[in-house]
């Protein structure tokens, strides 16, 4: 059992997302659901796909596209999750060892690259989703927009995260501890 429990401590001090004993379904974002019902929904494609062709030795032909393309909507639907907690990789080395004046520069700038790059990846989605609207699917009689919509609605999700992101930065400061991200 000691095994079991071994590092709780550490992950406890560190605000490890996955020390479960203060878990709760409250505080969580429609991103954050939508990703959860898409990840079991992909787990149940690759499920079918994976027993289809092993067990049954005939492959249900339109589920390995509609699982890359749900890997696809899982990621920037699920990246925007990632913005409102604050937990893109990012290298901080630099950030903590900065004085408080040049690191409120370097906040600054950051926000601005990232908010830049969430709104230009919207308008660039965008834009893509509108094209491949005439675009069918291989397997499925159905657009590609069902893919790249999705992608945009992502991207504008990160946008506003990272908006709110910026506003409690600023409104705090400083940025804010990871356990202020989190809870």
């Amino acid at each position: 059992m000691d095994k079991l429990i071994e590092g709780i401590a550490e992950a406890e001090e560190a605000g490890y997302a996955d020390d479960l004993r203060r878990f709760s379904w409250r505080g969580h974002m429609p991103e954050d659901w939508a990703g959860l019902v898409l990840l079991w929904v992909l787990a149940a494609l690759v499920f079918t796909q994976f027993f289809s062709r092993y067990a049954l030795n005939d492959s249900v032909a339109w589920t390995e596209e509609v699982a890359r393309y749900l890997l696809i909507v899982l990621v920037f639907i699920g990246s925007a999750g990632a913005v409102k907690r604050g937990t893109h990789i990012r290298v901080e080395a630099l950030e903590q060892a900065l004085p408080p004046t040049p690191r409120k520069m370097l906040f600054a700038f950051q926000d601005a690259c990232r908010l830049g790059f969430w709104g230009f990846g919207a308008f660039i989605s965008f834009d893509l989703a509108d094209k491949m609207g005439v675009m069918p699917m291989d397997s499925l009689d159905a657009s590609l927009a069902w893919v790249y919509w999705p992608v945009f609605a992502g991207f504008v999700a990160m946008t506003i995260r990272e908006a709110m992101w910026v506003w409690r930065r600023w409104r705090h400061g400083d940025a804010p501890s990871h356990q202020d991200v989190l809870a």
